[in-house]
């Protein structure tokens, strides 16, 4: 009987001692375990948190919706919710128990054990204490024993589209003291703080840039990225147009001065940096830098309509113009004064003590590939380290100044110490042709294209000079076109001497083979009778009788030639048969007609 109440005592203890043994965890919550009766671990880095199931706190937790017995008395548990990262957002994980990691080391390194959830595993294979190399991805719950681990929520990293994000390492190795950069590091990038660590990532600034438009699961414990939301709080001289994408406009092109890189081969103004291959106009800075890309102005520019990220701590881009540039000698305006042509003022030319003014315009183009050799001379405004995208326009004007004004200023000095007033004026066209062959040349030198010289008229400063030099000028030039008018009269009188001794000859000698053919007399008749013919009668005379007719022919004329006509007839007995035909050609006018009385 007694035999039979202990089993049933036994059996009931023991139903009471499981009952009160299970251990149902909650839905999203996690059971911490702490074990008060037991042994201590010998590891003293085990002292709080137990990864061996001693004494403490366990560093395994206990599953929801799903029981688990422990022994009464000896465990209990504590239910906590799971750790929610909301979407937008990352957890940055510490651990509170581990090994201790050396003091120059910010960051733990990394130990696998899902996400933190297998504490056990973490403590055993060695993870340390503080900051976690890895964050937890948002949108998720995460079963973490909280004991062993704290997580803060952050927001993950954006960078706006049109900028760029910068990135500093707060951890890695030590770069060299030459070295402004971190060496490059494939991770993905920055969201995988343990293969920048275990790749040899060094401390201080990276090469690589974050683009726009992006979120980003970064360590900000490991990382420190600046973008156009905090850059004000940045200790250097950036600003948010350091931050933004470079975009070329149509009609420039990018001149590209890098700020790092080896020793250029040679030094000093118009040294330019010749190509390097593969790093993607400058978008991958650490290939330029491994290719062994030099430090300056370089023979690669950026082309237009295009739009680049680049490193503005690597590179600076000066915008230079690669359109139509019309420059005047004029007098500037205030708002003319960033001009390019600024320096340029009116032409003022003193020739023997009289002071004129002269305005000129000269078209030019510099070509892409001329651009690096202008900014490599004549220099920028920029002095600070920092690159990005810089509007500055002194690169050009100083070459307007210094090289296109200069050749214009020298000329005109030129030959206004060598000539006088009226030279000056009469040799004006060809000062335009020589001072656009001289521009021309100044230009080519630097391989910039001289389209056109345009080249205005004179003004003198005192309007009554202009009236005096217009009047002598008048003068002058009436003389000179006087003696030019002469000496064409002349060459005129000695034309008309030689037309008119030729004609004598043709006429000499026509008139002697007349003579030969028919005798003199009777030539002498044909031309008095051709000399009759040409006189002028009356067409028609009414009345019938030839008396009118006669009466209307000049009477002195007629009367001589009838009495030669006689005198003829009688000496040589000229019969209408023996009168000799002229030749055939001859105009009728000039010919004897055959049956007509002489007498």
């Amino acid at each position: 009987m007694i035999s039979v109440l202990f089993v049933i005592l036994l059996l009931g203890s023991a139903g009471c001692v499981g009952w009160f043994g299970r251990v149902a965890v909650p839905t999203d919550h996690v059971g911490i375990v702490r074990r008060r009766i037991g042994r201590s671990d010998p590891n003293p880095v085990f002292n709080k948190i137990a990864p061996n199931n001693t004494r403490g706190i366990q560093a395994r937790t206990l599953l929801p919706d799903r029981f688990t017995w422990l022994m009464p008395g000896v465990y209990t548990v504590e239910f906590v919710p799971r750790v929610h990262i909301p979407a937008g957002r990352i957890g940055l994980v510490r651990a509170k128990e581990g090994r201790g990691r050396p003091a120059n080391r910010p960051i733990a390194t990394h130990v696998e054990c899902d996400n933190f959830q297998d504490g056990q595993r973490f403590l055993l294979a060695g993870g340390e204490q503080g900051q976690q190399v890895a964050t937890l991805a948002g949108d998720q719950s995460y079963r973490i024993n909280t004991k062993l681990f704290s997580v803060e929520i952050v927001p993950r990293t954006y960078v706006p589209p049109g900028t760029i994000g910068l990135v500093e390492a707060r951890a890695g190795k030590v770069r060299p003291p030459d070295q402004p950069f971190g060496r490059f590091v494939e991770c993905n990038s920055f969201q995988d703080g343990h293969a920048f660590l275990s790749g040899g990532g060094e401390q201080g600034k990276q090469l690589a840039i974050l683009g726009g438009g992006t979120h980003y699961d970064i360590n900000t414990a490991l990382f420190h990225v600046i973008t156009v939301d905090n850059v004000s709080a940045s200790l250097e001289d950036l600003t948010a147009d350091h931050l933004k994408e470079i975009s070329i406009p149509v009609g420039e092109t990018g001149v590209v001065i890098a700020l790092d890189g080896a020793e250029p081969e040679r030094t000093g103004a118009g040294t330019v940096a010749p190509r390097v291959p593969g790093h993607r106009s400058f978008r991958l800075p650490w290939v330029f830098l491994d290719q062994g890309g030099q430090r300056g102005v370089q023979e690669e520019t950026l082309g237009e309509g295009t739009v680049y990220a680049l490193n503005p701590w690597l590179v600076r881009v000066m915008l230079i113009p690669t359109r139509l540039l019309i420059l005047k000698w004029t007098n500037k305006s205030d708002s003319e004064s960033v001009n390019y042509d600024a320096a340029l003022e009116q032409i003022a030319v003193n020739v023997q003590g009289h002071r004129l003014h002269v305005e000129m315009s000269q078209n030019l183009q510099i070509p892409r590939e001329a651009a690096p050799k202008l900014v490599s001379r004549f220099g920028g405004t920029q002095t600070s380290g920092i690159g990005g995208l810089v509007h500055d326009r002194l690169p050009v004007q100083r070459f307007v100044r210094d090289v296109l004004g200069a050749t214009v200023a020298g000329y005109f000095s030129g030959i206004a110490t060598a000539s006088t007033v009226r030279e000056f004026l009469r040799e004006y066209d060809d000062t335009r042709t020589l001072l656009t062959d001289k521009v021309r040349a100044a230009l080519d030198s630097w391989g910039v294209q001289a389209l056109s010289t345009t080249l205005g008229d004179f003004e003198p400063e005192d309007p009554s000079l202009y009236a005096a030099f217009k009047n002598k000028f008048d003068s002058e030039m009436h003389g000179e076109k006087l003696e030019v008018d002469l000496t064409n009269a002349g060459l005129e009188d000695r034309i008309d001497a030689i037309r008119v001794a030729a004609e004598k000859r043709r006429t000499g000698m026509e008139l002697e083979a007349e003579i030969n053919a028919l005798g003199r007399d009777n030539v002498a008749m044909i031309r008095i009778v051709r000399e009759f013919s040409k006189m002028q009668v009356p067409d028609y005379i009414g009345g019938g009788d030839v008396s009118g007719y006669v009466q209307a022919l000049p009477m002195g004329a007629l009367r001589d030639l009838l009495g030669r006509l006689r005198q003829l007839r009688t000496e040589h007995q000229l019969s209408p048969d023996a009168a000799p035909r002229l030749t055939k050609g001859e105009p009728e006018s000039e010919q004897v007609e055959e049956g007509h009385p002489m007498s």
